[in-house]
């Protein structure tokens, strides 16, 4: 569904990324691992093709930097870092994921209407849709956020370290989030992380950088086993039980 081959991106004559070539199966979530500086938010910024970049990425087998950015809009959708509590509603949040199928002039169809609808009841905002992001909680923006990206409804969503400034509590919850765009809306996701044991715990894949380059990839269970995770960090890997469910803890 989703290839990354041979891509490299130098910037200020230094090499982000060197050659990084992996594929992303439909229905997943790969988490996106490395130590800072190791290319994790380039790799992202590639996708949306923000950051210029050689080698190449196919969606389908079709090159998306041929694709004009209202087509790649469609096929996927990014969440940043920071999401910014901007003046306006969150129906208006979820009105903008519409952006790349509307005319130029704006305007909401039928069937616009519906998917942002949907959006607002599947994110489970309904209840704050008239109010503005500057007045509502954090947890609450992220929802806001997800809506938006449900209302985009875009095949492939991608997340750049999504719950870096986040409590543990609203980071449970957003977590769920995202486990439910793989499993209820049938998303594809990358996940760009900082905590190594919430990406073996909710990965199917783990694409682990280390100084631009690939040193692991594979299915989540098949890089724990490489011992590389701890070798790029410099941690240790524990197996514990918690409620019944064993859980990896890297420290």
């Amino acid at each position: 569904m989703l290839e990354f081959k041979n891509i490299s991106v130098t910037k200020n004559k230094k090499d982000i990324l060197q050659n990084v070539s992996f594929s992303v199966k439909p229905h997943t979530i790969t988490a996106i691992i490395g130590k800072n500086g190791s290319g994790k938010s380039t790799l992202i910024s590639c996708l949306t093709c923000e950051s210029k970049y050689k080698g190449t990425i196919f969606f389908s087998d079709e090159d998306i930097s041929l694709l004009s950015s209202k087509q790649r809009s469609r096929l996927v959708s990014l969440l940043p870092q920071n999401l910014p509590a901007i003046p306006v509603t969150v129906e208006r949040l979820a009105e903008m994921g519409r952006n790349p199928y509307t005319d130029i002039g704006k305007r909401l169809s039928e069937k616009d209407e519906q998917q942002i609808e949907k959006a607002i009841e599947s994110a489970g905002i309904a209840n704050i849709r008239h109010r503005k992001l500057t007045e509502i909680s954090g947890g609450e923006r992220q929802k806001a956020y997800i809506a938006m990206l449900l209302s985009q409804n875009t095949r492939v969503v991608a997340l750049d370290e999504p719950t870096a400034y986040m409590d543990v509590q609203v980071e449970k919850a957003f977590m769920s989030l995202v486990r439910e765009l793989k499993e209820k809306h049938k998303k594809t996701l990358l996940v760009v992380m900082h905590d190594l044991s919430a990406a073996a715990e909710i990965a199917d894949y783990i694409l682990l950088l280390d100084e631009g380059r690939v040193r692991e990839f594979g299915k989540t269970k098949d890089v724990l086993k490489s011992g590389a995770i701890e070798d790029v960090f410099c941690v240790t890997r524990y197996e514990c039980e918690f409620e019944a469910e064993k859980r990896i803890i890297f420290r």
